[in-house]
Formats: structure tokens, sequence, C-alpha cells
């Protein structure tokens, strides 16, 4: 797998979660919004009342989920939106200012405006909707008894304000994470090219190198051997200048012969794979006869008479 493949699964995989947390959000929203208005309309008996917080806690419902869906950039007219939402949560309790289960949506609001503000702007929201919940109630209920209504709803609008950071911080390591691993990923496939290359200009040095060592060497005794040769011929009348310039040719033969099998020793692959062995044993054994031994190519036995001479006919 790739790369890209891998960053593209992976950025799938995170999308995938995000849009989870997020229906899971808006389905407990709903939910909280909705218990939220049935204690109301249970509690309040007035008819008017009963319409004012409903139309109140619809058009909160609608502007909350608008700006969580669509998560716009900080404008100006976003916090307006913000301050609207808060406004219309304060016109209600002010109602039925006993109605303090009301505060439990600027909570919610804080949770909002930490998912869509950041850094010191998120700061600044939160702690605006902490302190309205307090003030408040306090402003409404009076001090003790407006302090200890509100500490719930402000304990649970830092909470969520907190969550919302603490889980941002966890994506941002998390794809950061992501980057660095499709990045290695990356830099791996490159090493893997570059070793591919690395070979191929390791192989091609090895017989650029053979190359000039059969050229210097082999080449060169080759021509003189064929140079030696051509003396010889050039010297049949004379047996003595002959016999030397065969023996020359000889020798020239036996070092072109070393020569090549040096070579040919240093193209054989390593010990370790055994190739020389299985070659062998698919080759078979080599016989070899007990009245001829086994002696150099070109080379004339010393038993002979006349070695290394050619001999002239009488």
């Amino acid at each position: 797998m790739t790369a890209d493949a891998v960053g593209e699964e992976e950025a799938t995989g995170t999308a995938l979660a995000v849009g989870r947390r997020d229906r899971a959000w808006t389905i407990a929203f709903v939910v909280f919004w909705a218990a939220v208005l049935a204690r109301l309309l249970v509690l309040t008996p007035e008819t008017d009342l009963r319409i004012a917080y409903l139309i109140g806690l619809s058009a909160f419902l609608a502007i909350h989920l608008a700006v969580l869906f669509r998560q716009p950039r900080p404008t100006p007219a976003l916090h307006i939106v913000f301050g609207l939402q808060a406004a219309i949560v304060l016109v209600l309790f002010s109602l039925r200012p006993e109605r303090d289960i009301l505060m439990a949506l600027l909570a919610l609001e804080c949770y909002q405006a930490a998912v869509v503000f950041r850094d010191r702007t998120r700061l600044v929201w939160v702690a605006v909707l902490v302190a309205l919940i307090g003030a408040s109630l306090v402003g409404e209920l009076g001090l003790v008894r407006g302090l200890a209504r509100a500490f719930l709803p402000m304990a649970a609008a830092i909470v969520l304000s907190t969550f919302v950071v603490v889980n941002r911080e966890l994506e941002d390591a998390r794809a950061s994470s992501e980057r660095i691993v499709a990045d290695l990923q990356t830099a791996q496939d490159q090493l893997r090219e570059y070793a591919a290359q690395v070979d191929e200009l390791a192989a091609i040095e090895e017989r650029s190198r053979l190359a000039r060592g059969l050229q210097e060497s082999v080449s060169a005794t080759l021509a003189s051997a064929l140079e030696a040769g051509a003396s010889a011929r050039e010297l049949l009348d004379d047996r003595a200048a002959a016999a030397r310039a065969l023996e020359r040719l000889q020798a020239l033969a036996q070092q072109a012969l070393a020569q090549m099998r040096a070579i040919i020793e240093e193209l054989r692959p390593p010990a370790g794979l055994d190739v020389g062995r299985v070659s062998e044993s698919a080759a078979g054994p080599v016989s070899e006869s007990p009245a001829s031994p086994s002696r150099e190519p070109g080379a004339v036995p010393a038993s002979e008479p006349g070695a290394g001479v050619a001999s002239d006919p009488e």
C-alpha cells in the first residue's frame, strides 16, 4: 500500500469518527432540549407562557443546530448569533425565574462556543456564558439560593467546554501522527527506490570494471600471443628461434587462461548460495582416464621429445 493510499484511508477513518461524534451530540442535544421543553410545558399552566417557551426554545434549537452543522468561520455576525441565543434564554428565564432549568441551555451554548471558536475567543465566550448563568440566578433568586442553583449548570458548562478542548487536541495529535506516518511511509518508499538504483549502479560499475580488466589483461595477452604465433611462423627455418617463439606463445596462452579463471572466480556467486554444488550435482561426476593425467590446456608433456618445439620433418 502506497503512502497516498494510507493517508486517504486514515483521513476517511478520521472523518467517519468525527461524523459519528457529531451525530451522537446532535441526538443528545435534541433529547435534552425536548426534556427541557416538556418540563416547562408541564410546570407552566398559562397558555401564553407555554407558547412563549415553545417559540423561544424552537428558535434556540434552530440556531444551535445551524451553527453546529455549518461551523462557520468566526465573524462579527457569528458573535451576534451567539448573543441572540443567550438573549433568548435570558428572556425566557425572566418570565419565570424559578424555571432555572433554562440555564442548562447556556451550558449547551458553551459547548457550541468551544466547537466553533478557537483559543482566546473560545475562552472569552465560555467565561461570558458561565458568568451569565451565575449572575442571572443570583440576580433573580438571591445570593445563596442563586449560587446553589447556579453551581450545577456552571459546572456543566465548564466540563463540556473542557471536553471539547481536550477532544480537539487529541484529534490534532492524531492527525499529526497520521501525517508523520504518511511521511515515513513516503520516505521508506523513496529509500527503497534509492536502494534499487544503488544496486543497479553497483552492477553497472562492476561490469565496467570487468570490461576494463578484460581489455587491459586478457586482450593484451591474446594480442601478444597472436604476435608470437606470427613470429613463429616466420621463423620456421630457424628451429631455435621458432622454439623460443612457441614457448613464448605457450606462456602467453597459459597467462590468458589464468586471467580468465580469475575473472570467472570474481563472477561466481557467494559460497552461501551453493550454486556450484547444485550445478555439479545436476551435471553429474566427471570421469577422467587414469592413463591420461589432467594437465593445463595448451601444455606440452615434458616426457615427449621436443617439448614446446615444433618438429621439423626430415
